[in-house]
């Protein structure tokens, strides 16, 4: 099961994903881990949306630069009019808890954006301080896997 944001280039990394996954090599790897592609729509959850830059949305990049540094000392800063590096992690935590009600022991894929998902994987791996995510960067394309745990 695929889910993504509502923002078009991470529907289109999840189109991309399903449809590099049907080729016939690709196939049988899936076939010998026992998983399987399944053929519904990619759902659309707005708990992995992007994290909100407030005054610096829609500016270069390199302004979110001045963001980074707080977030490693302080989680819940929103400076700027950001969302708080804490209420991406409580919002990406609700949506992964919704969409795991949904397909317990399942397989399932995120496709979001750069912040969101290293937020969730320092939040998912308990890390001691999830403020640090902009040292953990993600490659385009890139996939990781996070396990569930009872």
């Amino acid at each position: 099961y695929f889910y993504s944001s509502s923002f078009a280039r991470a529907c289109q990394t999840a189109d991309a994903c399903i449809q590099g996954l049907q080729s016939k090599e690709n196939k049988k790897k899936l076939s010998k881990l026992n998983l399987e592609v399944m053929e519904e729509e990619i759902g659309v959850e707005d708990g992995i949306m992007e994290r909100y830059f407030g005054r610096l949305d829609g500016k270069a990049l390199m302004t979110y630069a001045y963001v980074w540094p707080v977030d490693m000392i302080d989680n819940t800063h929103t400076a700027f009019d950001v969302e708080s590096v804490s209420e991406v992690a409580t919002r990406v935590g609700e949506a992964i808890r919704r969409i795991d009600a949904c397909h317990n022991g399942e397989v399932v894929v995120l496709t979001s954006h750069a912040d969101t998902l290293q937020i969730t994987q320092l939040y998912a791996a308990n890390f001691p301080n999830v403020g640090a995510f902009s040292q953990y960067r993600f490659t385009n394309g890139e996939v990781r896997s996070m396990k569930r745990t009872p």
